[in-house]
């Protein structure tokens, strides 16, 4: 419990010293490249202890398969996200539904959207970012009960960003599956998006824009 707390407490606490140095001004670049080098290793160390605890290859092939299953669900839950949304503000489905298969990925999909419409990529970028806190703040909790299931909420950044928290609240075959749920996500989502909207080229812009 300790441990849940603690991430929540240290990113609200980062989160506050961000704002605080946006508000007066000063550049953050060194410590984001840092932090950017600081992720790559540690998720190059995960990677080394999961090989290392790994006790077969069936096991790794077992997370494949639940890891198939799990990108089909999470990304069935994301068309019914989308879907949703778009009803309750009464926009255009195709729009949202593109936001929502963004799945975490922020920096894509906010900047492919951007191409058609500021407005889109702004959206899309803000919707996929709270995507990745909601993963960092939730995941300690929901892990305890539900820790294969909970890692949907993480969309693509299971492979990088939030592996982290799922491998320090769970176990080796779990980091396996948010690992390979991740990658498939991300080589997919660049594929889904711009199929979406396609099919949509007059794009609805949201009337309360």
């Amino acid at each position: 419990m300790i441990g849940k707390l603690a991430v929540v407490v240290l990113f609200v606490i980062g989160f506050g010293i961000g704002v605080v140095l946006y508000l007066i001004n000063i550049s953050i670049y060194m410590l984001s490249k840092a932090v950017e080098l600081f992720l790559y290793i540690l998720i190059a160390s995960i990677g080394i202890v999961v090989a290392y605890e790994a006790k077969s290859i069936k096991e790794v092939m077992a997370g494949i398969d639940l890891s198939v299953r799990l990108v089909i669900a999470t990304i069935l839950g994301s068309i019914l996200g989308g879907i949703l949304t778009a009803l309750i503000l009464h926009s255009d489905v195709i729009v949202y539904l593109a936001i929502a298969l963004g799945m975490g990925w922020y920096t894509f999909t906010g900047s492919y959207l951007a191409t058609i419409d500021s407005y889109l990529g702004l959206l899309g970028f803000t919707a996929n970012m709270f995507r990745e806190i909601a993963t960092i703040l939730l995941y300690p909790i929901l892990s305890k009960k539900y820790p294969i299931e909970a890692i949907s909420i993480g969309g693509a950044t299971t492979m990088d960003t939030t592996l982290p928290i799922i491998a320090r609240f769970t176990n080796t075959s779990v980091t396996i599956i948010a690992f390979i749920h991740g990658l498939i996500l991300t080589l997919l989502i660049p594929i889904i998006i711009p199929a979406i909207m396609a099919t949509n080229p007059k794009t609805f812009i949201p009337s309360n824009r």
